[in-house]
């Protein structure tokens, strides 16, 4: 690459104070990758813990830049609870590094289990010469470090349960002493298929929902902990706790009922202590939820509900309370029972943190007018959902429409005689009209549910001013809901509806000037909220539900760059690795045995471990899976050893093209993954620096790219296989497959084609991942711009502009009101991967090891209007990336761009612009009123930037510290 160089004062120091001289202190501190701020009872799960912190801006922002921090300083200590505990302290002392993210505890002795600590950070920076304010004291504690053994070697501690009666209440009463305080009250427990805990009259964690998470219980059953200190009284206590089926027992599971495993352990501070076990000595009974199923929804008889049920004196003359049985573990005796570290599912506000909005107009050239309305319920504002219309039939059924499709379940309000029974059903669509008339009837559509009856039944215990159903034990996927047989009319706020799933936090905001990108963001941000459900499911309203591989592969880095979901991710890689063959097989779905996985599918394993470590670059986080990533790429390469490239494997392509259009040449497809892993292995390889496995898969990568090139390219037509869209975008997304000589014709065949059909896509599933990046990479980003804004059948604008229904989340077939029942799904994220090319190529966000990459790609002049003004905003592990620019005449001239960036501090960009247009050259480049580039000026006066050009591309790049710039590029 031919670079002319311009060298400018590399760093300004701004030096600035607050009253005491000190700057502001840390923020939003990790720790094992655990976010502080949102967690409530902090449990770290390791001896050895990482921490991970933010530098944050003075109120003057505009006036600091380059801030690197040079310093840091981390106190940890225990709380000595009890008169014998011992105090630990360490103290880093000031450490000489710029390292702020996945900094080790280093002390001489490992963190023990079962203890509090706390500790606080404070950091040096080039902004002050004092040390930063101290963060305040942040609380943690250790949970039992080998939980399995300590659960399973506990003789007196049994799983409880029923095989004769449906045992779904279960109690226990308890003294607690006063002959010491309490200073601690830990619980370990876990109910499968699902529980819900209570501790003297009072649900411990009311928006905790559908725990622990789903696994191959056989393998891997999760416990939760719970710290209870402030719920325990000193005499009489209860607990209680209600079981549900879930995956585990009848129609998910088929293991057998459900079962309580329970452990109470009470410090006092003389240091004597006392256990309250799962044993014997609890009562059970069938309580008012009569079934539960997580495809066909909840039978709830109120009637059976006992006031004080959960406190102790609680005395019931209308239940027979009886003795449990003692049941197995549902891990066997070779599965292992760990503690769940991730966020568990939650209803609701709770479900959801921020990091980002997309109501802060600061720094930012959108307007209202420019976003344009969207679709279905803010995530700032939907996290409990009413409806926005209702009908009546005339035999009574009231249905109601929330505006967006959601996972969850509804509360409704219900005032009549005790006995009245009503039944609530769910969909995603209105039923579709006869022939001929395109308006959809007033009936929900319920066939693409296809065996899920998703539906529930409440019993009235009538209550004399109302009384409020809400499930317990299911969830649905729906938009609308028929109530049959109300005792009262239900007007709009009789209806509430919580939007549930696995507990996150929003950490990306795209918005643009162009409302078909904006809707799509919306419909991928709630689709993959959705399907986040302990593990990443390909849908939540039929009877499948269930973690596919291949939707969470393609899903993996627009998930990341959307939500904080590193948790999350970590726990689904254990869950394949628990079911992992001796010969590195994967199955197809996760808990599942559909084993000879499709490659397209079992990439999920090298894919999912590769985007968290590039989302958090923690090498640590690749380590444990680098054996299994290996065994997985060498189970394909055994296949492959016995076929070629030419016969290799396929089970399901690239699943679901357009109709008419079928698939491309299936072993291309599926050798496209294959070379996806062994590409991503080595990667891998070099990052922990495995050099012996680094030249091993360098040369077998350049073998298969060789052998891609010779046995799927037609010479006569110079394109790859049949010359469908797929074939010649799989090729162009790996690196080194196409030779040089012959890219620019493979591109131009691609392009000929998608005009071919009216700029429209005929990709599946695995080729529409890669089809915008190749086109935005490859000289076409008009193009990808003008496919992704269609709002005509295939598109994903014809999703919400169609005569049949408006979809607020992303479908699983292009052409669904048309087709079906049976596969059918109007909440997928599959297709949700055109939101990863959002944040990597329109706002133009990526990472490397050492610096933060800003590149919007830019629609040429003429083609502006279809991209004059985007915001992007994205909470890095450094703080928060903002881009926003503007090419609207109205804020700048003609063949120009103004673009407005943040860098965190600590952090160090690199800000590249594209030409406008072809043959562009920069003319002038201006930041905060100065020139500071000029084409073919020598620019003398001391400056903060390093300015390179590429005489080739003419891409003009800004190398960069932390601070807001204002950038204005005038191109001619």
């Amino acid at each position: 690459m031919m670079l002319c160089l311009h060298y400018c004062v590399t760093l300004i120091i701004f030096v600035w104070s607050v009253v005491d001289g000190r700057s502001l202190a840390p923020f939003d501190v990790r720790i094992d990758h655990h976010k502080v701020d949102t967690t409530r009872d902090l449990i770290i799960n390791t001896p050895r813990p990482g921490f991970s912190w933010k530098i944050p801006f003075s109120d003057n922002i505009s006036q600091q830049r380059n801030i690197q921090q040079i310093a840091y300083q981390i106190q940890l200590e225990s709380i000595k609870l009890t008169d014998r505990d011992t105090l630990y302290r360490w103290n880093s002392e000031r450490v000489a590094s710029s390292q702020s993210t996945h900094v080790q505890y280093t002390g001489q002795a490992d963190l023990l289990p079962s203890t509090y600590y706390r500790l606080r950070i404070r950091v040096w920076t080039t902004n002050s010469a004092e040390a930063s304010e101290w963060t305040k004291w942040i609380q943690f504690r250790t949970p039992i470090f080998n939980l399995h053994n300590y659960i399973t070697q506990n003789a007196n501690l049994t799983w409880i349960g029923s095989t004769k009666i449906n045992m779904n209440e279960l109690r226990k009463e308890f003294n607690v002493p006063n002959t010491s305080p309490v200073k601690s009250a830990i619980v370990y427990m876990t109910g499968v298929g699902y529980y819900e805990f209570y501790l003297n009259g009072k649900n411990v964690d009311p928006s905790r929902k559908l725990d622990p998470g789903w696994t191959t219980y056989e393998k891997r059953t999760l416990l939760a902990s719970y710290d209870v200190t402030a719920n325990i009284t000193t005499g009489m206590n209860a607990v209680g706790v209600k079981l549900g089926n879930g995956w585990y027992a009848h129609e998910q599971g088929g293991n057998g009922p459900p079962r309580l495993v329970f452990t109470l352990f009470v410090t006092f501070q003389n240091g004597d202590d006392m256990r309250v076990l799962s044993d014997l000595t609890w009562t059970g009974r069938e309580g008012s939820i009569k079934h539960d199923s997580v495809y066909n929804g909840e039978f709830c008889d109120s009637r059976s509900n006992r006031a004080g049920w959960s406190q102790a004196g609680f005395n019931d003359s209308l239940s027979a309370w009886i003795t449990p049985e003692s049941l197995s573990s549902p891990a066997g005796d070779s599965g292992l029972l760990v503690l769940q570290d991730m966020p568990p599912i939650r209803a609701g506000e709770d479900a959801l943190h921020f990091e980002v909005t997309n109501d802060n107009q600061q720094h930012n050239y959108l307007t209202t007018e420019d976003i344009g309305e969207i679709k279905g319920a803010s995530l700032t504002a939907g996290v409990v959902i009413q409806p926005v219309s209702s009908w009546s039939s005339e035999s009574g059924v009231h249905t109601f429409d929330l505006g967006q499709n959601i996972a969850g379940w509804c509360r409704l309000r219900f005032l009549g005689p005790p006995g009245y029974g009503t039944y609530i059903r769910h969909g995603e669509s209105l039923v579709q009209g006869t022939v001929g008339n395109n308006q959809p009837t007033k009936n929900i559509y319920t066939e693409n549910l296809r065996e899920a009856v998703a539906s529930d039944t409440y019993i009235l215990h009538g209550d004399p001013v109302f009384e409020i159903y809400e499930p317990t034990f299911t969830y649905h996927g729906f938009r609308y809901i028929s109530v049959y047989g109300s005792p009262n009319p239900l007007a709009l706020d009789d209806v509430e509806c919580p939007f549930v799933h696995s507990e996150t936090t929003l950490k990306g905001n795209f918005t643009s000037s162009n409302p078909i990108i904006n809707q799509i963001q919306h419909n991928v941000q709630w689709g993959q909220l959705s399907n986040s459900m302990s593990l990443p499911t390909d849908c939540p309203q039929r009877n499948e539900r269930r973690g596919w591989m291949g939707d969470a592969a393609l899903t993996v880095n627009e998930a990341l760059y959307n939500f904080d979901l590193v948790k999350f991710y970590l726990n689904f890689l254990n869950l394949i690795c628990d079911v992992q063959l001796p010969d590195g097989q994967v199955p197809d779905f996760v808990p599942g045995s559909s084993y000879n996985p499709d490659p397209n599918w079992g990439t999920a394993l090298p894919t999912i471990a590769w985007q968290v470590y590039r989302h958090t670059n923690d090498s640590s986080l690749l380590e444990p899976y680098y054996d299994n990533v290996r065994a997985y790429v060498e189970y394909i390469r055994k296949g492959y050893n016995q076929t070629g490239l030419v016969n290799l494997f396929c089970k399901y392509g690239d699943w679901v093209p357009p109709p008419p259009f079928g698939q491309t040449n299936r072993a291309l497809i599926s050798s496209f993954a294959f070379l996806h892993d062994v590409n991503i292995l080595l990667n891998m390889s070099q990052v922990l620096r495995k050099t012996s496995d680094t030249a091993i898969y360098s040369a077998f990568y350049e073998q298969l790219t060789q052998e891609f090139h010779r046995v799927f390219f037609n010479n006569a037509t110079n394109t790859y296989a049949d010359g469908m869209q797929a074939a010649q975008v799989l090729a162009l997304a790996l690196p080194g497959v196409v030779p040089p000589n012959v890219r620019g014709v493979v591109v131009d065949n691609l392009v000929t084609d998608i005009s071919k059909q009216g700029n429209h896509v005929t990709t599946g599933i695995v080729s529409n991942a890669q089809i915008y990046p190749v086109l935005s990479d490859n000289g076409y980003h008009d193009l990808a711009l003008e496919v992704v804004t269609s709002i005509t059948y295939p598109s994903y604008g014809y999703m919400f502009n169609n005569p049949y229904e408006n979809a607020t989340t992303i479908w699983e077939l292009w052409n669904a009101p048309l087709t079906g029942p049976g596969m059918n799904s109007r909440n997928h994220h599959m297709y949700s991967t055109v939101g990863t090319w959002f944040y990597t190529h329109l706002a133009g966000i990526d990472f490397t090891s050492d610096a933060i990459i800003i590149r919007p790609r830019m629609a040429s002049e003429a083609k502006k209007h279809l991209m004059k003004k985007l915001d992007c905003q994205l909470s890095t592990l450094y703080g928060l990336v903002h881009v926003s620019y503007t090419r609207d005449e109205r804020d700048t001239i003609a063949n120009s761009i103004l673009l407005r960036v943040t860098i965190p501090p600590n952090a160090q960009a690199r800000i590249m612009f594209e030409p406008l247009f072809p043959g562009a050259q920069c003319k002038t480049l201006i930041e905060g009123n100065k020139i500071i580039w000029s084409s073919g000026v020598t620019i003398a006066n001391n400056q903060e930037f390093q300015i390179e050009k590429d005489l080739t591309t003419n891409l003009l790049s800004v190398h960069v510290g932390s601070g807001q710039y204002e950038f204005h590029a005038v191109w001619n």
